[in-house]
């Protein structure tokens, strides 16, 4: 809607005190027609017979649109001769624009507060994502439990579903902080799987984990060896699962079965 304020010191709007919408103002301009005299007004002041000539009802029936207009402290009438001009009130207008500009500021605050709930939602749920933890134990001793599981990965790794490329021929892990965990294929191509981050055997290290290539984030695997009685127990926390964004809990799902598949072929080969 286009107010020409052109109009305003001859024919245009009046200058009433005040700024104030009425109630029904925007119950005026709820019905189409009154909407389209309004904003005919809004380019100046026009008799009730030339304003009858640009929309598509009676001459009767724009006078009593024009009423609720008036009655609404949107536009005023004043004669000259035997016609009635109309021109549309300044606190009408301004009334109005106050109006839309608040409800813009109401709606847009709204707006910022429902969004500013979702991402703390999604970011408290991401926060609370629980870690993968596996707990297995093995008829071995640490040192020899530690071995198997680091120097011979590719002997008991299920390489075939749990890889990158299609035909694995081996994975490999080197046993040092920032030492490569990679897979090699049939024709020597190497894919990475992640960097060691903590070394501390027969009892401990730790990866940052980043098969996908185009993850957001590694993840962090950690890996500790306890003697016990019967062995050596093995227990695997794999976390940060919130640094995958929107991907987390699906990935995490799909980690909790996948590390029974691999601790199962782990343990074959250490009770061996």
């Amino acid at each position: 809607m286009a107010y020409d304020k052109s109009h305003e010191s001859a024919s245009g709007a009046s200058r009433s005190s005040g700024s104030t919408l009425r109630p029904q103002a925007i119950e005026a301009l709820a019905d189409g027609t009154r909407r389209e005299l309004f904003e005919l007004l809004c380019h100046g002041p026009q008799s009730v017979g030339r304003l009858a000539e640009a929309v598509p009802v009676s001459r009767p029936a724009v006078s009593q649109h024009l009423r609720v207009l008036k009655d609404a402290g949107l536009v005023e009438a004043h004669a000259e001769g035997t016609r009635h001009i109309y021109r549309v009130t300044e606190s009408g207008v301004s009334g109005l624009r106050s109006y839309i500009e608040n409800l813009w500021e109401s709606a847009l605050a709204g707006f910022a507060s429902v969004v500013e709930k979702e991402a703390s939602a999604m970011s408290t749920e991401q926060a609370m994502i629980k870690p993968v933890e596996k707990s297995i134990t093995v008829q071995a001793p640490i040192e020899l439990a530690f071995e198997i599981f680091t120097e011979r990965l590719g002997q008991w790794w299920p390489l075939a579903t749990h890889s990158i490329g299609g035909d694995v021929a081996d994975a490999r892990l080197e046993g040092h902080v920032g030492g490569r965990i990679y897979e090699v294929d049939s024709d020597g191509r190497e894919a990475d799987w992640g960097v060691v981050s903590v070394w501390e055997p027969p009892d401990r290290f730790a990866m940052e984990w980043k098969v996908d290539p185009n993850a957001s984030a590694p993840t962090v695997i950690d890996v500790r060896f306890t003697e016990v009685e019967t062995g050596t127990k093995v227990e695997l926390e794999h976390s940060h699962w919130e640094r995958l964004g929107s991907d987390a809990s699906g990935t995490r799902d799909g980690y909790d079965t996948g590390w029974d598949v691999v601790l199962s072929g782990f343990a074959s080969l250490a009770e061996q």
